[in-house]
């Protein structure tokens, strides 16, 4: 495994944690030591012409980061990622912020219910509340974003727009899980990655467990995007992979899936990066590649 220097000496500094990730309560422990190590979870990016703050749009919290004229502007809808069982809406900030500054565009992100307390659809019903109410009250120009779990929130969602019969101009998925049967197939890749210092096998499957529940084999309609049973007409993609992620061939599998389909897709795979690095360093060099090309994917789509 050669990993990017910065990526390197991130994984040097921060371990992966003997933890058993069926273990709700301690992972969440862990969640909260590495926020606190880290001075968090508050706001990082600041720029003074970008606006963030907390807000309900149809009963659901979100934290929302506008541009100095939010009117009408185009909007991002952003699912943050945490195996569904933790996570915070700031998870989006790395996205958000120069989506505002260069380019003008709405980031609301969505503090949706976790797992196991909430099985699907839970989660994705709070997102499709907030779409419905952004869709046209705010602009007719939305897109959806998420990482990991938010990535598959994200897929999700397009899936249930397009059979609601709303235009989402892109699906920006980072790093994304969306197929519950992939780990237990004997895949050399599971082998290689499955051990990844961000992200374990194990972890994965234990990560729909707790999403699914009692309904792991037969998951509500689109909550495993992979399973859908058509992919037609859904919102075009830019998927974004990493080299020694676990879930590597799985997003890529997903985004030639689409391709099949007919959906204008683009995959991008960056080298030498892990599990999640876009959002755990967005300042190293890497990290910022990563997420220029999903702010530009996005600001194209969005006409900005």
């Amino acid at each position: 495994m050669t990993l990017d220097p910065e990526i390197a000496a991130w994984v040097q500094a921060y371990p992966a944690p003997d933890v058993d990730p069926r273990d709700v309560d301690a992972v969440r422990a862990i969640y909260a030591d590495y926020m606190a190590d880290r001075g968090g979870p508050q706001p990082v990016r600041t720029h003074p012409d970008v606006r963030l703050e907390s807000a309900r749009i149809n009963g659901i919290d979100v934290l929302v980061w506008s541009p100095p004229q939010p009117r009408r502007a185009p909007v991002v809808i952003a699912m943050h990622g945490g195996a569904f069982i933790v996570g915070h809406p700031l998870g989006a900030e790395h996205i958000a912020v120069p989506l505002a500054v260069q380019h003008g565009i709405i980031t609301v992100s969505v503090a949706y219910r976790l797992s196991p307390e909430h099985h699907a659809p839970a989660a994705l019903d709070d997102c499709m509340a907030v779409l419905d109410a952004v869709v046209g009250t705010e602009t007719d120009r939305v897109a959806v974003h998420g990482s990991s779990a938010g990535a598959c929130l994200a897929a999700s969602l397009a899936l249930r727009a397009r059979d609601a019969g709303i235009p989402l101009l892109l699906q920006s998925l980072s790093c994304p899980v969306v197929d519950p049967r992939a780990m237990h197939v004997d895949d050399p890749d599971h082998s290689a990655h499955g051990a990844s210092p961000t992200l374990s096998r194990e972890a994965v499957i234990a990560m729909w467990e707790h999403y699914l529940g009692e309904q792991l084999s037969d998951p509500p309609d689109h909550a495993a995007p992979a399973l859908s049973p058509d992919h037609r007409d859904v919102a075009p993609a830019h998927v974004v992979v990493a080299e020694y992620d676990v879930l590597r061939d799985e997003g890529t599998a997903y985004a030639w899936a689409l391709s099949a389909a007919g959906v204008p897709t683009t995959l991008r795979r960056f080298g030498g990066t892990v599990h999640g690095f876009d959002g755990l360093l967005p300042d190293s060099s890497v990290g910022q590649r990563a997420i220029a090309s999903q702010v530009e994917a996005l600001a194209f789509a969005l006409r900005c």
